[in-house]
């Protein structure tokens, strides 16, 4: 049902389709205002995932999901399927294995993050009945 293709920054479709993930996306943690292509190409280019991968579902894209070095998993999906969501989280949590904890630096385990406004996500989270460890607040200062 899902396929995940690794992300070839080389590869012009995965820039696309990074590229229209990110403008249909309505929620958002770390992104914030209109992304230009030249920008998304630079971000693409010079970001510092552990992993990255496209996700398809019957051959469309749906979304992507990236590791970073701190056990942070980044999901962005473009659907409304809670099930979707469950599913995706499953996949990553049976097929990556979190770098070794570092105290103070890098958890265990792999920590999510969701928008506050992202009830789908988060009904996803729930229904998994992983474990709400903190919130996090922006100081705009």
């Amino acid at each position: 049902m899902f396929k995940f293709i690794e992300i070839n920054k080389k590869d012009k479709s995965h820039i696309d389709s990074l590229f229209q993930i990110l403008k249909k996306r309505s929620f958002n943690i770390s992104h914030d205002g209109e992304t230009n292509y030249e920008n998304h190409i630079t971000f693409v280019l010079e970001s510092n995932y552990r992993k990255w991968f496209l996700i398809k579902k019957n051959n469309q894209t749906i979304g992507s999901y990236y590791l970073t070095f701190d056990n942070h998993i980044g999901l962005n999906l473009i659907t409304d399927n809670v099930s979707d969501y469950i599913l995706v989280i499953e996949y990553i949590i049976s097929n990556e294995v979190p770098l070794p904890e570092i105290k103070s630096e890098r958890n265990k385990s792999f920590l999510i993050n969701s928008a506050p406004n992202n009830k789908i996500f988060i009904e996803a989270i729930n229904h998994l009945k992983l474990k709400h460890i903190q919130n996090t607040y922006l100081c705009n200062i």
